[in-house]
């Protein structure tokens, strides 16, 4: 790739990411200054954006990331790094190479599923997921580098990660892939918790219908139609993302 073109291909990264933390804000799924989206750097092996430790996700814009490498040291930008976020995200960018972004996020809604021990199917839309939902043990705090290889090991195959008693993570080769990932990650917790809290019976239907109905769903890829119009979104909110 000509030095202009990767040049151009990182001011769309994160052009891209910007707008994901804005979005998340708007969705109501951030944490104050805590929890982490990442890309990849175009260009690199391992090296990622990140957001700068401290800014609310409604700060963060194109201009403002900084770069980490593999080590947790900061190529560019503030040195203050949010340990958890390089443990959590560098798993992913140093053992899944598809995975060029990654999202971190403890949203209110959702997160008391995680403290179930397994979440159940139980809408259509939710059947977009099935078979790509894995499961990642508590350790605490995130902050033992020998965690990056359970959560890479987990991971594996698949594009959701349940961190039980903590939160979720989803990864795509695109920011609209990975987003709509936890998107509908978050509304299958969502719509779990809301039927268990009625205490009827749940109609679970069969796992050979939830497997039918995932294959069909690959006609509609996670981000390909949404994103264009969530970027729009960002767009009228408050462009200055993308500065």
């Amino acid at each position: 790739m000509k030095q202009q073109e990767l040049e151009s291909a990182q001011e769309q990264v994160r052009i891209d990411l910007a707008a994901m933390f804005r979005l998340t804000n708007h969705f109501g799924w951030d944490d104050t200054v805590w929890n982490h989206i990442t890309a990849r750097v175009p260009g690199s092996d391992h090296h990622f954006y990140m957001h700068r430790f401290g800014l609310h996700y409604s700060e963060v814009n194109a201009s403002n990331l900084i770069t980490v490498d593999e080590e947790g040291s900061v190529i560019s930008g503030p040195s203050d790094v949010n340990t958890a976020g390089f443990i959590i995200h560098s798993a992913v960018h140093l053992n899944h190479a598809d995975s060029k972004f990654v999202f971190h996020a403890h949203p209110p809604s959702a997160i008391a599923a995680t403290a179930l021990k397994e979440i159940p199917f139980l809408v259509q839309d939710s059947s977009m997921l099935y078979g790509k939902v894995a499961y990642h043990e508590w350790e605490g705090l995130s902050v033992d580098p020998d965690e990056r290889f359970r959560i890479a090991e987990r991971l594996q195959g698949h594009s959701c990660l349940v961190m039980r008693n903590h939160g979720f993570l989803t990864v795509g080769e695109t920011a609209g892939e990975c987003f709509m990932n936890m998107y509908y990650l978050i509304r299958m917790c969502e719509v779990a918790l809301s039927a268990l809290a009625t205490q009827a019976p749940l109609e679970t239907s069969n796992p050979e219908l939830w497997a039918v109905a995932s294959k069909q769903y690959e006609a509609f890829p996670p981000g390909q139609y949404e994103w264009p119009a969530l970027k729009r979104l960002c767009d009228r909110l408050d462009p200055s993302y993308k500065h």
